[in-house]
């Protein structure tokens, strides 16, 4: 009886874990474009978002900075360009920011690299006062205090570092093309800890750099081995756990890798470890969220029908259909192109991608039985090596999971337009084990013995 009883709590316990679920909200009076590359929140309700020029792919698809007062719910067009590849951005306080322009192409002529506004972002001039090497473009920037701000880029070269101590006065600017053929995103902990994501090489591979000197001197952290891969975001949600994803391209005969990674560290960024995210078909990683040292997000550039969760820091991952439907203009090939992910605490975190997104924590509520009966049917249960779930009523999109009563995943499956699902279990060992059904509102879950002979 004893076994039973405590079976029975580590159900409720993994059910407890499933209804308590972190969701995403596409805010309804976000802008829409084909892509917000970047957004900075200078406090919860405070906030800025940008998109490049698209206008070669989609008529007035121009250079555009929006902002908000109101934590996301309304937006307000500061700034319009038809000739500024907008591609970053960045304030110290509500009235000084920077954007930076990925530079001259045959579509967006632009040359400047850094823009500054004094006014909020209602007006901008180019950065003009730099001592060094000029940039040909701006990937990313990092506002550490109000005073100190790093800019670097381009991911397509030359790797080019931006720094100045007094809020835009006067930049200095150094090449790291000895350690780095472009640069993209960054992470600073303070004044003089900060990491720095790009490549190295021709044909490119990812790379991480490090300073602890306030960008003095740079020390390698990580070099992948494999061609045409970069090093494309880097959080920290706590001070030793880091994630990175490594961005793919096509290979020099014009495939893509069936094998994706990321990277993962748990000493601070001294050391990363590469680990597999996808291994059935490929995913072109970008955008990547932690709200805490476990529960995380991934995005794709395009052509991928879902964004990506893990809750078990990365060990694994599954499809995550919370960010809704997309409202037009799309995405070239349809996807979300989640490229940047902000969050305060852990409680609160924005995302950019077709449009601005918000997090939520939603709790459904602790529900002591392991059995929905109206929800789905699971046949057969007990099962030796294949069950098939039957839905009430057509699911157009969301996913499949097993867990095991003490919550591992063992098992996830996206669910696109589906009444019925066959499931195979044959490696999966025998025993008890919760089967979690979402549908991108409500998460039902319902108990499934596997009985092997």
């Amino acid at each position: 009886m004893k076994k039973y009883i405590i079976l029975l709590l580590a159900i409720i316990s993994i059910q407890t874990t499933l209804n308590a679920q972190w969701t995403w909200q596409a805010l309804p009076n976000a802008p829409v474009s084909w892509r917000f590359d970047d957004m900075y929140f200078l406090n919860p309700q405070k906030g800025w978002a940008i998109n490049p020029s698209y206008n070669y792919l989609f008529p007035n698809q121009y250079g555009r900075v929006f902002t908000t007062n109101d934590a996301g719910q309304t937006w307000t067009l500061l700034y319009d360009s038809s000739t500024t590849f907008i591609r970053s951005v960045g304030f110290a306080d509500d009235l000084n920011g920077w954007f930076g322009n990925l530079g001259d192409s045959t579509a967006t002529p632009d040359t400047n690299f850094l823009y500054q506004t004094t006014d909020g972002g209602s007006t901008w001039q180019a950065v003009t006062n730099v001592t060094g090497i000029k940039p040909k473009g701006i990937c990313g920037i990092s506002v550490v205090n109000d005073s100190i701000i790093y800019a670097y880029g381009r991911y397509y070269g030359p790797a080019v570092l931006m720094k100045t101590m007094d809020m835009g006065q006067s930049w200095i600017t150094q090449s790291l093309s000895t350690q780095a053929s472009g640069l993209i995103d960054g992470y600073f902990f303070g004044p003089d800890t900060g990491f720095i994501t790009g490549t190295y090489g021709s044909p490119p591979k990812a790379l991480i750099l490090s300073t602890f000197d306030g960008g003095v001197s740079w020390q390698v952290r990580h070099q992948s081995l494999r061609n045409h891969e970069a090093v494309w975001k880097i959080v920290f949600p706590s001070r030793n756990i880091g994630y990175a994803t490594i961005q793919s391209y096509l290979d020099g005969v014009g495939a893509y890798p069936d094998t994706t990674y990321f990277l993962k560290t748990t000493d601070g960024g001294l050391t990363w470890q590469e680990k597999i995210f996808k291994t059935n078909g490929f995913y072109e990683l970008q955008g990547i969220g932690f709200i805490n040292d476990s529960v995380g997000w991934v995005g794709g550039d395009c052509c991928w029908a879902f964004n990506y969760k893990t809750i078990d820091g990365g060990n694994n991952w599954f499809p995550d259909n919370s960010f809704g439907v997309q409202a037009p203009p799309y995405n070239v090939y349809g996807g979300y192109a989640i490229n940047r992910f902000r969050k305060f605490g852990d409680s609160l975190m924005y995302a950019s991608g077709n449009t601005i997104y918000k997090l939520q924590n939603t709790q459904t509520g602790i529900s002591t039985s392991i059995s929905n009966a109206d929800s789905f049917i699971t046949h057969p249960n007990p099962t030796r090596y294949n069950f098939t779930i039957r839905f009430p009523e057509e699911i157009k999109i969301g996913s499949v999971e097993v867990f095991t009563v003490l919550g591992e995943r063992v098992f996830a499956e996206p669910i696109i337009r589906n009444l019925e699902k066959n499931i195979n279990v044959e490696n999966i060992l025998s025993g008890i084990y919760i089967v979690k059904i979402f549908d991108g509102e409500n998460v039902y879950s319902k108990k499934l013995i596997i009985e092997h002979d």
